[in-house]
């Protein structure tokens, strides 16, 4: 392993400019702040449509500029939508409030579901930056992997769990369910995100014996093939 490799397990720091903050700002703080304390002071829909014109217009920019979905403005979208969507709906029947708090079930089934693809949906979030940077150094590891995988876990664990709470809450008071709905979503988001960050630093430290010698035995692996080749 070069001086670069080995020096990397030290020099594995959290570094908290890779949080995607323009995209979590932009994309999600900004249209949910904007959606839920519409809905503490009693301008639900108007806020709902707002905050949907908002996210429609800064990801179709988006789009155009990068040719591609931001996951962030996806997410906020599913919010809004099923927001949207149970606002009309309780109103025939009160029951259907709780499809407000569906989206965050839905979420949670994303991530956890990302874990049959081949990178799960948690990577989609981060600074790709970050992700090229560790995966070149430590991506040789199963262990550079697994930190990704369960931190994806995390992030669908609690989506689901949100979904029940908020769903609990709304049927006990609907006031209590906004709430606690404004305090599980973006923040926790935040702080989520926080975590995505750090964990690995923690977990491939952790492993920083076996990383080494999985990486090592790949390099080796690399070589021979190149002298059978050669």
């Amino acid at each position: 392993m070069t001086d670069n490799q080995v020096s990397g397990w030290k020099t594995f720091k959290l570094d908290l400019g890779r949080l995607p903050w323009i995209n979590f700002l932009v994309f999600m703080f900004t249209p949910l702040v904007i959606m839920q304390m519409g809905s503490l002071i009693g301008a639900h829909v108007t806020s709902i449509f707002v905050a949907m014109a908002w996210i429609v217009i800064v990801a179709a920019i988006y789009y155009l500029k990068t040719h591609a979905v931001n996951p962030f403005a996806l997410i906020t979208f599913l919010m809004i939508l099923t927001r949207f969507i149970g606002g009309f709906l309780e109103r025939q029947l009160p029951a259907f409030v709780l499809t407000e708090s569906v989206d965050n079930t839905v979420i949670g089934l994303i991530f956890i579901g990302s874990m049959l693809w081949p990178r799960p949906f948690i990577m989609s979030l981060l600074d790709k930056e970050l992700l090229k940077r560790t995966e070149e150094k430590f991506g040789k590891s199963k262990f550079w992997y697994k930190a990704w995988f369960d931190i994806n876990i995390v992030w669908g664990l609690f989506y689901v769990i949100q979904g029940i709470i908020v769903s609990y809450a709304t049927v006990l008071n609907m006031k209590t369910g906004y709430v606690i709905d404004f305090i599980l979503s973006w923040p926790m988001t935040l702080v989520l995100l926080f975590f995505s960050v750090s964990y690995p630093q923690w977990y491939w430290t952790k492993h920083a014996d076996q990383m080494k010698e999985e990486i090592e035995a790949a390099e080796e692996y690399e070589k021979h093939l190149a002298a059978v080749k050669s």
